[in-house]
């Protein structure tokens, strides 16, 4: 009964690991993604806005805020910004989106004459 018990958290101890490699290495290949694509620049307009509250057990302190954007060419592109960034974004502003994968650099308004 005792070597039963041994192996089952033998088992649970592996599989614990491996989702742990497996959440490492795609976090890892998700940043090394996005630094080693250029930084793109796109006349955009601002489409919607979220903010979604991390579990309580994630390391992350506040909420995550995400702007949805569409482009010129008809694509949507959701990106996470800053509290700040999030705050300053007004709906159907045209303006110039800068990002670099899928990271927010900047938005750059239109300015109305």
């Amino acid at each position: 009964m005792g070597s039963f018990f041994s192996f089952v958290a033998m088992i649970l101890f592996f599989v614990i690991l491996g989702v742990f490699i497996v959440t490492m290495v795609r976090s890892g290949a998700e940043t090394y993604h996005r630094s080693t694509v250029p930084p793109a620049n796109a006349q955009g307009k601002a489409i919607s806005k979220r903010t979604e509250t991390p579990p309580e057990h994630t390391k992350i302190n506040g909420d995550i805020h995400y702007v949805t954007f569409t482009l010129d060419d008809g694509q949507e592109l959701e990106l996470t910004v800053s509290p700040n960034e999030y705050e300053t974004i007004e709906f159907d502003v045209e303006g110039e989106l800068y990002y670099q994968g899928t990271a927010f650099l900047s938005f750059e308004p239109k300015k109305i004459l």
